[in-house]
């Protein structure tokens, strides 16, 4: 259960915001309660333009981000991004190597999408702890497919799955994976787990701030 008013998150688009992407992974961060830290590493499959990059930058992760396209130059500009202008399949494995965290939102069928991220996360030498996945649906009929997509998931190591069509998601679903249960139970034992996301004193940007997400540190 959510703890927010209505089940949706006070969460508004700030002004600098790049794309809506930034309320879809910044609301998925505060309701999946991954145990992320200042400083982490995630790698984006499908960052462009770069608002949901934007938004974990602005909580303190370092961002790889995966996509052919162009990323906005506010999100070149920060040091700790790093674009890969590639398809995922196209990207070398040693980019994923000593990186925790794996986002994708792909403007492709929920199939696909598993395929590029499961080339990913089976391969010799790289270690994702836990993974937030926008799934489209493009047809409401592929929601019959979410239970063998989560046992899909589990089968590559991820004990700890669960689905949620979030309030800034559209016609998708967000998907939250972790390789044990006991990352969560930690959490939880923190007292953080359904927190809203906490504002940040610190302006990341010359704009407006938004209500931008504070991890803790690591």
């Amino acid at each position: 259960m959510a703890s927010w008013p209505g089940g949706v998150p006070a969460l508004e688009l700030p002004e600098h915001a790049v794309s809506r992407a930034y309320l879809k992974i910044s609301e998925a961060i505060v309701w999946a309660s991954l145990p992320m830290a200042h400083g982490d590493r995630v790698i984006e499959l499908g960052s462009a333009p770069g608002g949901a990059a934007q938004a974990m930058l602005e909580a303190g992760l370092d961002v790889i981000g995966v996509d052919p396209a162009e990323m906005d130059e506010d999100v070149l500009a920060n040091p700790r991004f790093t674009h890969i202008r590639a398809r995922s399949v196209e990207a070398s494995r040693k980019v994923f190597r000593h990186v925790q965290w794996l986002a994708a939102d792909m403007n492709v069928a929920p199939q696909y999408t598993l395929d590029a991220v499961e080339s990913i996360v089976t391969h010799p030498g790289i270690h994702i702890r836990g993974m937030l996945l926008t799934l489209k649906l493009p047809e409401w009929q592929l929601a019959d497919e979410l239970p063998a997509y989560v046992e899909r998931v589990r089968s590559w190591g991820y004990k700890d799955v669960r689905l949620r069509q979030l309030a800034f998601n559209r016609q998708e679903i967000c998907l939250a994976a972790l390789r044990s249960r006991a990352q969560r139970r930690v959490l939880r034992s923190a007292g953080r787990q359904h927190q809203q996301p906490q504002r940040r004193r610190d302006a990341p940007h010359a704009s407006t701030p938004g209500p931008h997400l504070d991890l803790p540190q690591a």
